[in-house]
């Protein structure tokens, strides 16, 4: 399960806290994400130890429920080990990644549990570089879909609401 997204490597995070930070609901509904396509292509993860690893954002794919979908290959492209429906949103001049978070049985059959969110730090103009971290809220899970949004607005800008900074770098 290490080897999960833009997608994955920060659900390691999510699960060593317990998963206590997922939501039931993503930020938006998938039909109100717009946003722009430089986040399309091949990404790596700075932190992930095996460099053959790569994240792969698609858009206006036949299958995907809304425009955005993700998958993780690993063995350096030959094996596409998860992917998922992803929604991007833009909350003021912030961008949040939602992002199933998705529990396996002992088959390895994933099955979509909620979504956590990924803040979207820094990015720089050609889309080639990307910093992120995962929200931080223990209370989520209780929220409507309403409320989600609500509450990050709130805390848009509290670095405590906030953990484990994610760097990522586009390969194609």
């Amino acid at each position: 399960m290490k080897n999960l997204l833009l997608l994955a490597i920060s659900a390691l995070v999510i699960y060593s806290y317990g998963c206590n930070s997922v939501a039931q609901f993503p930020i938006n509904e998938p039909a109100t994400d717009t946003f722009n396509k430089g986040f399309v292509g091949k990404w790596k993860f700075e932190e992930d130890s095996n460099k053959n690893n790569y994240y792969q954002i698609e858009w206006g794919l036949p299958y995907s429920t809304d425009a955005y979908h993700a998958k993780f290959w690993d063995r350096g492209g030959k094996n596409r080990t998860i992917e998922m429906n992803i929604h991007f949103t833009k909350i003021g001049d912030a961008i949040f990644i939602s992002i199933p978070y998705l529990e396996s049985n002992e088959y390895l059959m994933y099955k979509e549990k909620g979504y956590f969110f990924l803040k979207v730090i820094d990015i720089n103009k050609d889309f080639t570089k990307m910093t992120t971290a995962t929200v931080h809220d223990s209370t989520m899970w209780e929220l409507n879909a309403t409320g989600i949004r609500q509450r990050i607005i709130r805390n848009l800008d509290n670095p405590a609401y906030y953990f484990d900074t994610v760097h990522f770098y586009k390969i194609k």
